[in-house]
C-alpha cells in the first residue's frame, strides 16, 4: 500500500521548514529528532519519486517542486487538525459550532492562519474551517458562511464588511533580471515580460501609477494628471517600442510560481505573501514607486445572519483583527525594502 498520505508527519515537517528555513528548527518545533525527519522526507520523497529537499544546500532548502505544494500542505494539515479538535470536542461531550471562512484567492498568507488561531483560543466553541478560491457567489448557493473578496459585491442581501486595502509592487527574481536586465524607467519596462492575476471577480491591473504619474497598459500611454484632473499625455509607447513588452495572465499560485521561475515581472503579488522570498533575496522589488492602483477588501455574509450567531462573531472579529492588521503589515514590508510609501 502507498503510505504516501496515510502519515502527515513528514509533510507537517516541510511546511515547518519552509516556514522556519531550516531543518533544524522545524524538527525542534515538531519535538522530532532531526534524524527522524530527515528520514521521513526521505521516505516521502521515495514515495512520490521526487527531490523534496536540495540536501547540498547550507542551510537545507525546499525545492521548487516541495514550495509550490506549501499552499496544498498547509491545506491539507488545516483539515487534519480540524478533525482531530472536533473529535477531542465530541469525546468530552462539548458543542461547537462550525463555520466556512473562505479566501477568493486560492493561495493562504501566513497571518490568516494566525489570525483563525487567535479567534479560535478566544471562542473555542466555534470552529472555522478554512477554504480558499470561493466567492460571494458561494455564500448565496450556501457553500461559505463568510468570505474575503478584493471586491464588493451588489447584492443586498449579503452584508459587506471594508477590512483594509491591498497595495502591491512590482517584484522579480534575480534570474530573470540577469537574463533580460533591470528595469529603471518606464521606457525600460515596455521592453519586459509582465505577469497579471486574472480570475473571476477580481480587480484586475490596467494601469501603473507613481504619485501623479499614470502608464495605462493597455493604451500603452504615460501621463500625468494635474490638481484639476487633466490628463496630459508625455509618452505614447509605439509598436516598436514596445516590441519586447508582454502580459502574461495567471490565476493566484500560478503567479507566484511563474515569477519565482523567471518568466517576467510581477506586479500583482500581496506583499504580505511574498515577504520571506524578498528577506531571502528570491525575489527583489522593480522600479520603486511604481505600482498597481490600490484596492479594497471586504467580509462579506448574509445580510440576516443574527448579530449573536458564531457567523456574526467570526466575521465582526476578523474585520477589526484585518483593520488593525493590514496597513502596518504593507506599511513595514514597503520600509523594509525600501519602497516609497505614497499613501
Amino acid at each position: 500500500m502507498n503510505e504516501t498520505f496515510d502519515n502527515l508527519k513528514p509533510w507537517r515537517i516541510l511546511e515547518a521548514i519552509y516556514r522556519r528555513k531550516s531543518i533544524t528548527l522545524a524538527s525542534v518545533e515538531l519535538d522530532i529528532s532531526l534524524s527522524n525527519a530527515s528520514k521521513l522526507i526521505g521516505k516521502l520523497e521515495k514515495s512520490l519519486g521526487i527531490q523534496l529537499l536540495k540536501r547540498k544546500s547550507r542551510p537545507i532548502e525546499l525545492t521548487e517542486y516541495a514550495i509550490k505544494l506549501i499552499p496544498l500542505i498547509r491545506d491539507m494539515i488545516l483539515v487534519a487538525d480540524r478533525l482531530e479538535s472536533v473529535a477531542k470536542q465530541l469525546k468530552v461531550g462539548r458543542s461547537t459550532q462550525t463555520i466556512v471562512f473562505s479566501l477568493s484567492t486560492t493561495s493562504i498568507a501566513p497571518h490568516v492562519l494566525r489570525f483563525i488561531n487567535e479567534f479560535k483560543a478566544e471562542y473555542p466553541g466555534i470552529e472555522v474551517e478554512l477554504r480558499t478560491g470561493l466567492s460571494h457567489l458561494d455564500i448565496k448557493d450556501g457553500k461559505a458562511d463568510v468570505v474575503q473578496m478584493s471586491y464588493k459585491p451588489d447584492y443586498a442581501e449579503l452584508t459587506k464588511l471594508p477590512c483594509g486595502r491591498c497595495f502591491n509592487f512590482m517584484v522579480a527574481s534575480p534570474v530573470y533580471l540577469e537574463k533580460y536586465g533591470v528595469p529603471k524607467t518606464i521606457d525600460e519596462l515596455v521592453r519586459h515580460k509582465l505577469i497579471f492575476r486574472r480570475k473571476d471577480f477580481y480587480p484586475e491591473c490596467h494601469a501603473l501609477i507613481n504619485r501623479d504619474k499614470v502608464f495605462d497598459l493597455d493604451r500603452m500611454e504615460l501621463f500625468t494628471v494635474d490638481a484639476n484632473g487633466k490628463k496630459h499625455i508625455e509618452r505614447k509607447f509605439s509598436v516598436d517600442e514596445s516590441a519586447g513588452f508582454k502580459k502574461i495572465y495567471s490565476s493566484d499560485y500560478s503567479s507566484f510560481a511563474s515569477v519565482m521561475t523567471a518568466e517576467g515581472i510581477s506586479v500583482d503579488l500581496p506583499a504580505s505573501f511574498i515577504q520571506d522570498k524578498l528577506s531571502e533575496g528570491t525575489l527583489v522589488p522593480v522600479l520603486p514607486g511604481w505600482h498597481r492602483e490600490p484596492w479594497r477588501k471586504f467580509i462579506i455574509f448574509p445580510a440576516k445572519t443574527p448579530e449573536d450567531s458564531a457567523v456574526s462573531i467570526f466575521a465582526h472579529w476578523y474585520q477589526k483583527r484585518e483593520l488593525e492588521d493590514s496597513e502596518k503589515r504593507w506599511k513595514t514590508v514597503f520600509r523594509k525594502f525600501g519602497i516609497p510609501i505614497t499613501d
